[in-house]
């Protein structure tokens, strides 16, 4: 029995002993031992290896071995980075080095998309054809429309101008939010039950992702063997998801060749500019899957925050509220005057998406050969990584980073240079803090994200008084997160909604 278990100890305490000693990176960084063969070493480090229980290893990570630690996923070095400086070097000074994305045998739905799609010339193509539909003069006029629908959704459930009934309104802010982006995914017109079911459909993937979060983080056949039922059931709501999204795209189609509605000469919704680059039917669902699923769930979840914080600190409410005012009020004065001073309400939305920034990592990155970077060598398919959370809340580059103080982003803070938009091309300054990411591979919807969110959170605090539901301000709003791929409250906000009846500006 001894001879037994000494065959099959000694030589797997060998595997481990070459594997961790003789891997050809010798300056790789830092990562915890030990690491088996074929496996790596996070089962070593939590026995539930998810995006959650992945952000708990690296904080303790980071600690001990400062910001740029490795770990092993099976046979494959996973690099993870929390500062900004470094985080600048790689994905904007080595851009096209770090503009790849690691291959998977599972893409599901993202099988097409531009996020996963190999850099290079379809991925520039798909990417001008985002960017140049994001930019168009439509979107604005699809926003008011359904800015005005989540105001009226919020008034019914806003009982008189004295108190306020109690309101949970994250479902509200997702069905809004969620409308404006099928409206620009697919046009105007989509019959509800469509878009009811694909809401639905929406609802159950995400949920299914969220639970299959780890998916990249474990070697091949663990996740065939560990995840295989909830892979099975992914597929079969993804083939739902695929016979609805084409039906919609091929009504588009017929509607366009038949010359319905105002919008035929001009595309207006993506899914037009899809139809016009001659695109495959399975290439298109995919592009639109990725289109909502991008975007709806991280500005859902930003709009939460910024409205729980208002709710929080009643002060910076009336001060967005007063900055309306004059923001309005000055609409016939200058108007360049009046551009080069940032909204206060911009400000407001940055600092949420500092403190608070949806998704807490980046799409994974990786190389397309050895590189070194700060005295690290990242081996050719690395994963690579940028931790968002940590570089925001970094007190080495923001005063007291916990607190939330919009101010700092005003003229003469702290955060006054920082634009989240303009991919990190301003230096390292600018990326105090990346929650759209930087570089080629930045979020092409940036720029649409502060817009919306900026236009809802004005209307919102324009039309209503958010109080706390306790009357000690502040009490009861939670801010504790919930880890996952997109980082949500833990608690969903609940708050008193007070209807303005002056619908002016001024108290």
């Amino acid at each position: 029995m001894l001879l037994l278990l000494c065959s099959i100890v000694l030589p797997l305490l060998l595997l481990i002993i070459i594997s961790n000693n003789h891997n050809g990176h010798s300056s790789l960084p830092r990562a915890p031992w030990p690491r088996l063969p074929l496996i790596g070493n996070l089962f070593f480090l939590h026995h539930t290896p998810t995006v959650a229980s992945l952000t708990e290893v690296l904080r303790r990570l980071h600690a001990v071995h400062g910001p740029v630690v490795s770990l092993w996923i099976g046979s494959k070095p996973a690099i993870f980075i929390a500062c900004h400086g470094i985080a600048h070097r790689a994905l904007v000074n080595m851009d096209t080095t770090f503009a790849h994305r690691p291959t998977s045998w599972y893409t599901g739905l993202n099988s097409h998309g531009v996020n996963s799609a190999t850099y290079g010339s379809r991925w520039s193509r798909l990417r001008r054809n985002l960017s140049s539909h994001l930019a168009g003069e439509h979107v604005a006029g699809v926003l008011r429309s359904s800015a005005n629908r989540l105001v009226k959704s919020l008034e019914s459930a806003a009982a008189g101008e004295h108190g306020g009934d109690v309101v949970t309104p994250s479902d509200t802010f997702r069905h809004a939010v969620f409308g404006f982006f099928a409206a620009l995914c697919f046009g105007e017109g989509v019959e509800e039950d469509k878009l009811r079911r694909l809401r639905g459909l929406h609802a159950e993937i995400i949920s299914l992702i969220v639970e299959l979060d780890a998916f990249h983080l474990v070697p091949v056949f663990v996740q065939v063997v560990c995840y295989f039922p909830r892979w099975r059931n992914l597929m079969r709501a993804q083939r739902s998801h695929h016979v609805l999204v084409t039906d919609i795209i091929s009504a588009r189609r017929r509607r366009r060749e038949e010359g319905v509605g105002c919008d035929v000469a001009e595309p207006r919704c993506y899914v037009d500019t899809l139809l016009g680059l001659g695109l495959g039917e399975d290439e298109m669902v995919s592009l639109c899957w990725e289109y909502m699923n991008a975007s709806v769930k991280t500005t859902t979840t930003a709009l939460e925050w910024i409205m729980a914080r208002l709710v929080l600190h009643q002060d910076i409410q009336q001060k967005l509220r007063d900055d309306i005012a004059r923001q309005a009020s000055s609409d016939h004065t200058t108007c360049g005057e009046r551009r080069r001073r940032r909204p206060f309400v911009e400000a407001v939305v940055l600092e949420a998406l500092r403190l608070h920034p949806p998704a807490h990592y980046l799409l994974a990155h990786t190389t397309d050969k050895d590189v070194t970077l700060d005295k690290h060598v990242i081996p050719k398919g690395s994963i690579v990584n940028f931790d968002v959370a940590s570089i925001g809340r970094n007190a080495t580059l923001w005063t007291e980073p916990s607190v939330f103080r919009p101010d700092r982003f005003m003229e003469g803070g702290e955060g006054t240079g920082v634009h989240c938009t303009n991919a990190g091309c301003g230096g390292p300054e600018t990326m105090k803090m990346i929650p759209f990411g930087a570089g080629r591979r930045a979020c092409p919807g940036a720029g649409v994200a502060m817009t919306v969110l900026q236009s809802f959170v004005e209307d919102l605090v324009r039309r209503f008084k958010w109080i706390p539901v306790d009357s000690n301000v502040g009490t009861d709003v939670d801010t504790t997160e919930k880890q996952g791929i997109i980082t949500e409250m833990r608690v969903p906000l609940q708050t008193r909604l007070v209807v303005r009846r002056d619908n002016l500006l001024f108290e």
